[in-house]
C-alpha cells in the first residue's frame, strides 16, 4: 500500500480499536455491546465526542472521569493504541488484497483479548471468526497454503487438548483453558508452521507477567498473550522478515 496511507490508516485504527475495546468491555459487563452511547462505567453519564477521542481524551482526563472521578479502565487506552498498530501495520506491510482481512483478524484478536482479560473466557464466535479469516488469507495465497493451515490447526487442537487433559489427570487442574486450545487451533489456520513460535512468544510474555505480578488465585488470562504472540509472529511472517516463520 502507498506509504502516505499508513498515517490515516493508523488514525482510523485508533478509532476502530476504541470501538472494539468498548464493545468487548460492555459485553464482559453483561451490557449490550453495540447499541447505546458511550458512558462512564462509574456514574453512567453519557460521553460526547471530545471525551471519547482515542488516546487524547484519556491523556487529557488523566485516566479519570471528569464528572465522578472514577478511574477509566486502562484497557480503553491499550485497546486504542493496539487498534492503531494493527491497522497501521496491516497497511504498511501487506499488499492491498490482504490489508482488510489482516486488520479484521487483528481487531478480532483485540476483542478476544479484552474480553478474556475481564472474564477469563474466550468467546467461541470470535474464535470461529479468527479461523475463518485465517482461511481467507490462506486461500488468497494458494489452496496448498489453506490445506497446510487446516492440517496445522488439527494438529494443534489434538496436541494441546491432549496436553491439557494429561495435566488435568496428573494435577487435577487443566493448566490451560479449552478456550485457549481452540484459539490456538484457529490461529494455526493462518499461521501454519509458524504456530509454535507464536505459542512460545505468548508463553514467554505470560510467564514474565506472572513472575512480575503474580495473580492472587494463581490463574492467568492467556488469551491476551496469545493474541500478541500470534499477531506479532503473523505480521513478521507476512513481511518475510524471518525465514523460520515463512
Amino acid at each position: 500500500m502507498p506509504p502516505l496511507l499508513v498515517l490515516p490508516a493508523t488514525l482510523v485504527g485508533l478509532c476502530l480499536g476504541s470501538f472494539v475495546t468498548t464493545a468487548a468491555l460492555r459485553s464482559a459487563h453483561g451490557e449490550q455491546a453495540l447499541a447505546g452511547r458511550s458512558h462512564c462505567d462509574g456514574c453512567g453519564v453519557s460521553l460526547g465526542f471530545a471525551r471519547t477521542t482515542p488516546v487524547l481524551a484519556y491523556v487529557a482526563l488523566r485516566g479519570v472521569c471528569a464528572d465522578c472521578g472514577a478511574r477509566i479502565d486502562p484497557l480503553h487506552l491499550a485497546g486504542e493504541v493496539a487498534g492503531g498498530l494493527i491497522v497501521g501495520l496491516a497497511f504498511y506491510i501487506a499488499p492491498c488484497t490482504r490489508v482488510a482481512p489482516l486488520a479484521a483478524l487483528g481487531l478480532l484478536l483485540l476483542a478476544s483479548a479484552v474480553y478474556d482479560a475481564k472474564t477469563r473466557k474466550l468467546p467461541d464466535l470470535l474464535t470461529f471468526a479468527v479461523a475463518a479469516l485465517g482461511a481467507v488469507l490462506d486461500a488468497e495465497q494458494s489452496m496448498a497454503t489453506l490445506w497446510l493451515g487446516l492440517v496445522a490447526a488439527a494438529i494443534a487442537l489434538v496436541l494441546l487438548e491432549g496436553l491439557r487433559r494429561a495435566f488435568l489427570w496428573a494435577r487435577r487442574k487443566p493448566g490451560l483453558g479449552f478456550g485457549d486450545v481452540k484459539l490456538v487451533a484457529a490461529l494455526a489456520v493462518w499461521l501454519g508452521l509458524a504456530t509454535p513460535w507464536a505459542v512460545v512468544l505468548a508463553s514467554v510474555l505470560a510467564l514474565g507477567l506472572a513472575l512480575r505480578r503474580p495473580s492472587t488465585d494463581g490463574r492467568l488470562a492467556f488469551g491476551p498473550w496469545l493474541a500478541i504472540g500470534a499477531f506479532s509472529a503473523g505480521m513478521i511472517r507476512e513481511a518475510h522478515l524471518w525465514p523460520a516463520l515463512s
